[in-house]
C-alpha cells in the first residue's frame, strides 16, 4: 500500500517523542544528583550536557517540521511527484444577448484574490486565481501556467479543437518513496493549477 509509506515518517515522529521524554527524564535525574551529591544547582559541565540534548532535540524538530510541512515539489520532479495533464472544452453562456467563458470575481482585502468561474459540460466549476490563469489571443499558454510546463503539442492539439475554448489542468500526486513517506505525504496532492484558453478577452466578464 502507497500509505503504508507515511509509517516512515510516523515512525520518526514518536521517535523525537521518546527521545523528548528521555531528554526530560535524563535532565531532571542530573540535576537532583547534582543538588544531592554535590549540594549545587548549577554546574556548566551539567548545562552543557542539557544544551547539547536540546540542541539535539531542536534539529530533529526542525527537520521533520520542515519535511512534514514546508517541503515543496515541482512538476519537473517527476521522480517525487506522478503529474498529469488534462483539457477539457469550455461551455459558452449567454446573458443580455452577450457570450463569455470565463467570469472573473475581484476579491477584497490586500491579497484581492480573485475567483474564476467557468464552465464545462454539465459542470460549474470556480478557481482562485493563485492557482489559475487565463490565456487570451494568439498565445494559448498564459505567463502563470508556463512554470507548469504544459505539453506543446498537447496544448496545440486542444486549441485546433476546441476553437481555443477549453481548460488544461495540471495535478501532481506524491509517489512512494523514502523522502515522500518521511514527510507523511505519500498519495496527497502536491499542486493544482488550471489554465482557462478563450480565443479573446471579449469571452471573459467581470463581476
Amino acid at each position: 500500500m502507497n500509505s503504508g509509506w507515511n509509517l516512515i515518517g510516523i515512525g520518526a515522529w514518536l521517535l523525537l517523542l521518546v527521545y523528548l521524554i528521555v531528554i526530560i527524564q535524563n535532565i531532571r535525574h542530573r540535576h537532583i544528583r547534582m543538588i544531592v551529591m554535590n549540594r549545587k544547582t548549577f554546574s556548566w559541565p551539567v548545562f552543557g550536557k542539557d544544551m547539547l540534548l536540546v540542541v539535539v532535540f531542536a534539529a530533529g524538530f526542525v527537520f521533520m517540521a520542515y519535511q512534514t510541512l514546508f517541503t515543496r515539489v515541482d512538476v519537473s520532479e517527476q521522480d517525487r511527484v506522478a503529474v498529469s495533464y488534462t483539457t477539457e472544452p469550455l461551455v459558452l453562456q449567454t446573458s443580455g444577448g452577450t457570450g463569455y467563458m470565463v467570469t472573473v470575481a475581484r476579491g477584497s482585502g490586500r491579497e484581492a484574490i480573485q475567483t474564476y468561474t467557468y464552465w464545462t459540460e454539465g459542470h460549474r466549476n470556480q478557481v482562485k486565481s493563485i492557482h489559475a490563469s487565463i490565456a487570451t489571443g494568439s498565445k494559448p499558454v498564459s505567463i502563470g501556467a508556463r512554470v507548469y510546463h504544459f505539453p506543446n503539442k498537447m496544448i496545440k492539439k486542444a486549441d485546433k479543437r476546441y476553437n481555443q475554448a477549453f481548460v488544461a489542468r495540471v495535478e501532481a500526486t506524491y509517489k512512494p518513496g523514502f523522502w515522500n513517506g518521511l514527510g507523511m505525504k505519500v498519495g496527497h496532492n502536491a499542486l493544482e493549477y488550471t489554465m482557462i484558453r478563450v480565443p479573446s478577452s471579449t469571452f471573459v466578464s467581470e463581476d
